[in-house]
């Protein structure tokens, strides 16, 4: 679908000094970008050109070589920077130091007819006249010489087993005689005396051909990098001496005329016809030169018609096995190619740059770029027409209607002359055609043709009008020709004198004005319309500059393009222009930055940018300034907005229709594929629903199986208050059915759609989590008040079903029984029961919809269901006859059972009355429905005790005896009631109900909840249960001084008028507590001032240098080893080791823990103990303060001081010690050595060892809470 557009023309003309050129190369040095021309006159005259056609340099090989010579090649070589010329005598010439140093490397005695050097400069063939070939090295060694006119095919002889000959194939019409005809290739009378020799290299340099001509018929030979013959071509009549070897390597291509036609035939490597494409030329005319150019993508011919003595060249591609003629080149008949060559430079830039040099010295340059020529409309009366050029043909398909694989196409225009290129009109173009599908061609013949389409189906264009502009000097003069409005053209024109013109033309009925002459600061390459204004374009320079053109006036834009772009677009966002370009090498520019590597094509559509990577991704953004950030930003950070999708390799994008979801690619080989990219259905969609087209957004999701949850959640508000228009437009029942059985309770616009809703907000507030009820429930309200309500039955039933509910299941299958009431009283009812209940089968499962109906209690309904299923009426009757027997709340009771809705079974079977309390007690046990049998019974009847007694026993076995004790309470068994609450240690709910026991009783009941509560250390309450239940004041007395209840005994005592007691008990049991105290605070100094130093010292050793011992004993247990630190420093590091059983992991346990010194975990024993030892002297705390109140009440003032002033010294020691123990060091060392050992292989028996077992808790300082403990008055 692509067709060569003329990216640049260029002329100089070479300042000729020689009577004639004669051979001609171009060639680039390692300085200068810019190539230089080489030209070798048949007077053995060298010259050299730069970039301006002026001579660098000139030398004379006359006088070094032999007479009546000429040169018979030259080429330029890059690495030494020399030139090498060949002379048909048999000299050889190299020329360097810019002609000045002239060698003659070798000379033939035969004489030389040609010479080719390899594409890497490596090597060189050479075909003397005798027809012998030679190969030699780039220092000019002989490497090979093979005879040409040798009769062997070559080392790669073909060997045949007989398959495939022609006596065993199927001749059809011909019969079996046509097996045994024999075709015989006889001599050319003209190709006998033609003596020319062609070299040809595959562009990869392993192998050659040479073409020549054998026993009058042209053949080439193909030799390896050895010079060794592989191949000889098979005999074919009418070959030529043209012979070109594509640089891909697949064909070789030569001309070849028949008695019927004149084609390109193609052969393989191996000698053998590949194919040929007829030339579109007159009989009489002849092909004098084939080249490929360098990427191979085009053929060109050079032509020559005798009967007018003019030359044109033909450009060629091919596209699915076919050979399109895309441009053509004419020259006058005074001017006479003398050299046509493709640019050999490595850029990509320039791998379709024509050079073609004139005999009088005219230098033109072409270079080419692909381009797709389509309709450039953005509403939907773009038919996305799509032109290709082949030679006097334009094969037209509108991609809207239609797609048509090339070659072929929707329609063919054939032209009176070859087409150069065309042009559609602007999308902003009002013009009075109406329809931006029209478009004109530029011809060779300076004409513009103009075509509109008159017929969509089948597509059809008529020619409207033909303009025939003013004469011009060479081909493309004008170029990038582009049409801003209805009456106005434009296009460049080049001169060699004047530079680039602007030139503007104004349409008038039938004839064409120039207008406007304007002077371009340089060549433009792409012209582009203004998004908006149709009187402006913008221009593009090859030095990457934009121009904004209007009416005469040129303004240069703030914005350009590092380079020149290849593709350039233009597009407006919120009144500001974005200018957008694709270069050669695939960089993505958007306002001058490069946002993205690796693209192959971009396309603009009306809504989106579409983009297709070298990685076969296809990008999709909507052109919004969120989503040019976002593809600006995409290389950084995948945003949302840019929607991905992969796509064959190597497929490039052709056009997507405006308006339309349908998006075309073309794959390498040049078939095409169509896709439909969510965003651009999405959008479409989006803009349906907004305008209330419910049927059309419909439809398309369906096609494009979009998730139809998207109707409403794309503006739930506008979808609830329009749903009577959303059920006008979707009136098919299986549509609405379809919508209803697709909701869920989730917004798919913030799931599987949310790269095409990233930027909207929420506009209305409602629960998620109701979605399908709400939309269910108005959906129904709606349909039943609409007036075809009968017709809306089963939608009807898909939503009851939708909401799963066994009461809506209830209500539908009520529904169709009312349907089946109607239908037994004579009604004829668009939707019949029948259908209904079948329809309803359909969406749930039979058994369930039968248990349902038996759940109704309505079994007329359930015969109804049973019958329109596939059960064995065998199951169901009994059951109903049996059933039908029963009385009323029994068979509810039945039924509810079967159902396993053990909550109405319980309630039908409670109003069975008393007589069948036996079998309501046995169910509500079976089924522990204890709570609601309770809510249903009365408390005084005898059934209510009964079952509150299971019910209790079966709490008491939970172990839930608070609950028991309440349930027995309530059903006044007080006395298990007490038994639960003693279980459970309540003593005050458990006093609560025995307060009115015998008092003997009563005490016994304290007494025993003083034990349950001494065991669990309750003191407080057991204080409370002797000074108010027990009636036992000494002993409560005794309990509080046992228990440290220091506070309590003094204020008993003085309660009960037992002041003896303090001097006696209390003062004695207190003043041991004290010194216990003392002793213990003075323990933990010592201990903590020993350990502390300890640990310094292990730390200290565990940083000496391991010289002093033997390595070996690392990690050994060995208790000779008690030098401080000598294992440790290593040994304790270790972050995990294997333990095969329980006991060896508790002895690994004991082991670190152990202090021993010298120990192997001795550091990790010390901080375990010392964080033990601190956190136990901080609880000292609220103990000390508790004993200093009960001192300073027997006015122990002295040794209550001694005893805070104690612990608050050792307190003050350990803070001051804390950050010294507990290091930086330390808590990331253990850290992570928890962390290797964690980090072991699945299935290893492994537990951390060392520093790595310290609990996250030990890893650090104790955390001490602020207590308020001491005493300010001691």
């Amino acid at each position: 679908m692509r067709n060569l557009y003329l990216w640049d023309i260029s002329i100089r003309n070479l300042h000729v000094e020689s009577e004639s050129l004669n051979r001609i190369c171009y060639g680039h040095d390692e300085i200068n970008s810019s190539g230089d021309l080489y030209v070798c006159s048949y007077n053995l005259q060298v010259q050299c050109y730069n970039e301006n056609g002026e001579v660098k340099w000139n030398t004379n090989l006359g006088d070094s070589s032999s007479p009546n010579n000429s040169p018979v090649n030259l080429t330029y070589l890059t690495l030494p920077s020399s030139l090498c010329v060949g002379l048909e005598n048999g000299e050889l010439f190299t020329i360097r130091d810019s002609g000045q140093v002239c060698d003659l490397a070798g000379v033939f005695d035969v004489g030389l007819l040609a010479m080719e050097w390899s594409p890497d400069q490596e090597l060189l063939v050479l075909v003397t006249k005798n027809l012998k070939t030679i190969l030699m090295s780039c220092t000019f060694d002989p490497i090979n010489e093979v005879d040409l006119l040798n009769q062997e095919f070559g080392e790669k002889q073909f060997i045949t087993v007989g398959w495939g000959k022609k006596e065993t194939q199927f001749h059809g019409s011909e019969g079996k005689q046509a097996a045994r005809l024999k075709s015989e290739i006889r001599a050319d009378v003209n190709a006998s005396s033609d003596t020319t020799v062609k070299i040809t290299w595959r562009g990869d340099g392993n192998l050659y051909a040479v073409g020549f001509t054998m026993d009058g018929i042209r053949r080439f030979k193909v030799f390896d990098r050895e010079g060794n013959l592989q191949y000889t071509s098979e005999k074919q009549q009418g070959l030529e001496t043209n012979l070109s070897w594509r640089p891909s390597g697949n064909v070789i291509a030569t001309t070849q005329r028949l008695s019927d036609k004149y084609v390109v035939a193609f052969f393989e490597k191996n000698g053998l016809k590949h194919g040929d494409f007829i030339i579109p030329i007159n009989t009489t005319s002849c092909i004098e030169e084939l080249v490929w150019s360098s990427d191979s993508e085009i053929l060109t011919l050079q032509c020559r018609n005798p009967d007018t003595n003019s030359q044109k060249l033909l450009l060629f591609t091919t596209g699915n096995y076919h050979w399109y003629l895309k441009q053509t080149i004419e020259f006058n008949p005074n001017q006479k190619i003398c050299k046509i060559m493709w640019d050999n430079d490595f850029d990509v830039v320039n791998n379709k740059k024509l050079h073609v040099i004139l005999d009088n010295g005219q230098h033109f340059t072409y270079s080419w770029i692909w381009n797709i020529d389509h309709s450039t409309g953005k509403t939907d009366d773009d038919d996305a027409i799509v032109t290709v050029i082949d030679g006097q043909n334009i094969l037209i398909t509108s991609f809207r209607q239609t797609v048509v694989p090339p070659p072929m196409a929707a329609t063919k225009i054939n032209c009176q002359s070859y087409i150069n290129s065309v042009h559609f009109a602007p999308h902003i173009l009002n013009n009075k055609y109406g329809k931006s599908n029209i478009f004109y061609i530029y011809t060779t013949d300076h004409k513009l043709v103009f075509y509109e389409q008159i017929q969509k189906f089948p597509l059809t264009f008529k020619e409207i009008k033909t303009l025939q502009l003013d004469t011009y000097d060479f081909s493309f003069q004008y170029y990038n020709w582009h049409w801003v409005k209805h009456d106005i053209l434009v296009c460049v024109m080049v001169d060699n004198e004047q530079g680039y013109q602007l030139i503007e033309y104004n349409i008038d009925n039938d004839k064409i004005i120039k207008q406007n002459v304007t002077t371009l600061p340089g060549a433009v390459t792409r012209i582009q319309s203004h998004p908006t204004d149709s009187s402006s374009i913008f221009l593009q320079l090859n030095n990457g500059e934009i121009l904004q053109y209007r009416e005469g006036s040129i303004q240069i834009q703030d914005i350009s393009f590092p380079v020149a772009c290849q593709k350039f677009n233009v597009i407006l966002i919120e009144e500001d222009l974005f200018f957008i370009g694709l270069t050669h090498k695939g960089n993505l520019l958007i306002n001058g930055a490069v946002v993205l590597n690796n693209v192959s094509s971009f396309f603009v559509h009306t809504h989106f940018l579409l983009l297709t990577t070298l990685q076969h991704l296809l990008l999709c953004v909507e052109i919004t300034k969120s989503g040019v950030s976002a593809i600006m930003e995409y290389q950084k950070n995948q945003s949302e907005h840019v929607y991905r999708r992969k796509i064959e390799r190597g497929a490039k994008l052709v056009i997507a229709v405006p308006n339309d979801i349908r998006t075309i690619f073309q794959m390498p080989r040049g078939n095409l594929e169509s896709i439909q990219p969510r965003p651009l259905a999405l959008k479409i969609i989006g803009e349906y629903l907004n305008s209330f087209k419910y049927h059309e957004a419909f439809d398309l999701m369906r096609k494009q199986r979009i998730n139809l949850n998207l109707i409403h959640d794309h503006n739930p508000e506008k979808f609830i208050q329009n749903i009577d228009i959303f059920l006008e437009s979707v009136k098919n029942n299986s549509w609405l059915s379809l919508f209803i059985s697709d909701l869920e309770n989730a917004d798919v616009t913030r799931t599987m759609y949310s790269s095409s809703y990233a930027d909207k907000k929420s506009t209305v507030n409602y629960e998620i989590g109701n979605k399908v009820q709400k939309i269910c429930d108005l959906i129904r309200i709606h349909l039943t008040h609409r007036p075809d309500a009968d017709n809306k039955i089963l939608p009807l039933l898909t939503a009851f079903v939708k909401k799963n509910t066994v009461q809506d299941l209830e209500t539908a299958l009520s529904l169709i029984k009312d349907l089946k009431v109607q239908e037994s009283g004579g009604s004829k009812l668009p939707v019949a029961s029948d259908e209904a209940l079948k329809y309803l089968l359909y969406m749930v499962d039979v058994n369930h919809l039968f248990d349902v109906a038996l759940g109704m209690y309505d079994f007329d309904l359930v015969l109804l269901v049973a019958s329109k299923s596939q059960k064995d009426p065998k199951e169901y009757i009994p059951m109903l006859n049996e059933l039908n027997e029963m009385d009323e709340d029994y068979r509810r009771f039945t039924i509810n059972k079967h159902l396993k809705r053990f909550n109405k079974a319980i309630q039908s079977l409670v109003k069975c009355g008393p007589e069948k309390y036996d079998q309501l007690k046995t169910f509500v046990k079976y089924h522990s429905l204890y709570r609601e049998a309770l809510a249903l019974l009365s408390p005084d009847k005898d059934i209510y005790k009964e079952i509150s007694d299971d019910f209790g026993l079966y709490l008491k076995l939970k172990k839930e005896f608070i609950k028991a004790g309440i349930i027995y309470e309530r059903a006044s068994n007080y006395e298990k009631a007490v038994e639960c609450y003693k279980d459970a240690l309540e003593w005050e709910l458990a006093l609560k109900v025995a307060h009115c026991w015998p008092k003997e009783k009563l005490k016994n009941l304290c007494g025993d909840l003083i034990n349950g509560l001494k065991e669990e250390k309750r003191h407080q309450e057991v204080l409370k249960i002797y000074e108010q239940y027990y009636d036992d004041n000494v002993e409560a007395i005794n309990y509080a001084i046992d228990n440290g209840q220091y506070k309590t005994a003094i204020r008993l005592c003085t309660q009960y008028n037992m002041n003896h007691l303090k001097v006696e008990r209390i003062l004695p049991i207190l003043l041991d507590e004290y010194n216990n105290l003392q002793n213990l605070i003075e323990t933990n100094w010592s201990n903590f001032i020993k350990y502390k130093e300890r640990l310094f010292i292990v730390r200290e050793n565990k940083n000496i240098p391991s010289e002093n011992y033997d390595t070996s004993y690392v990690n050994k247990d060995s208790d000779l080893y008690s030098d401080a630190g000598s294992t440790l420093a290593s040994s304790s590091r270790g972050s995990s080791r294997s333990f095969r059983s329980s006991k060896n992991r508790r002895k690994h346990e004991r082991k670190v823990a152990s202090l021993k010194e010298g120990s192997q975990y001795e550091d990790v024993a010390l901080v375990m103990a010392l964080h033990n030892l601190v956190s136990t002297s901080f609880d000292l705390r609220t103990p000390v303060k508790e004993v200093n109140i009960a001192l300073c009440c027997f006015k122990k003032d002295e040794e209550a001081f001694h005893l805070q002033t104690s612990l608050e010294k050792l307190l003050t020691v350990i803070k001051d010690n804390l950050k010294e123990i507990w290091t930086n060091e330390l808590v990331i060392e253990a850290t992570n050595a928890s962390i290797a050992a964690q980090n072991t292989p699945e299935g290893c028996n492994l537990i951390p060892q060392g520093i790595a077992s310290l609990e996250p808790h030990i890893r650090i300082s104790p955390v001490i809470t602020d207590v308020n403990w001491k005493l300010d008055l001691i």
